[in-house]
């Protein structure tokens, strides 16, 4: 089976399926998707938070994230509970390529300073993820 396709057109979002790959392609597919589930659910935790960064690395991912106060260990354990929770939602990765207007102009809808500041370094087309419809 092949990669999907990609879809520039913003109306048409594409739905992102794991195809049959290689087991290291598909492991970066896991680790990409699970460190949007960590954010979706920091996020939801800790509204305050200020997504940073959060790319898959060789052995896992990680994200930083701009809060008040730090983490704690009960905070960490709540994360982990919120994540399980949205996996089990089973909602869909949707993958999308805008203009770079229409990604500054989604990065300031929903007030995130530190995504503007990567937006300036990426190159056309901008690849958007996100879980949900």
């Amino acid at each position: 089976m092949s990669r999907p396709e990609s879809n520039p057109s913003p109306e048409q979002p594409e739905k992102i399926h794991l195809p049959r790959t290689s087991e290291s392609e598909t492991l970066k597919k896991i680790r990409h998707t699970t460190s949007h589930v960590m954010a979706m659910a920091v996020q939801k935790l800790f509204p305050k938070a200020q997504v940073t960064i959060g790319p898959w690395i060789e052995n896992g991912f990680y994200y930083d994230f701009d809060t008040p106060e730090p983490f704690t260990e009960a905070d960490l354990k709540a994360i982990k509970k919120e994540m399980v929770k949205i996996i089990k939602r089973d909602l869909p990765v949707i993958r999308e390529e805008v203009s770079r207007e229409e990604a500054k102009r989604r990065i300031e809808q929903i007030k995130e300073p530190y995504k503007l500041e990567i937006l300036q370094d990426l190159e056309d087309p901008i690849t958007i993820y996100h879980l949900g419809e």
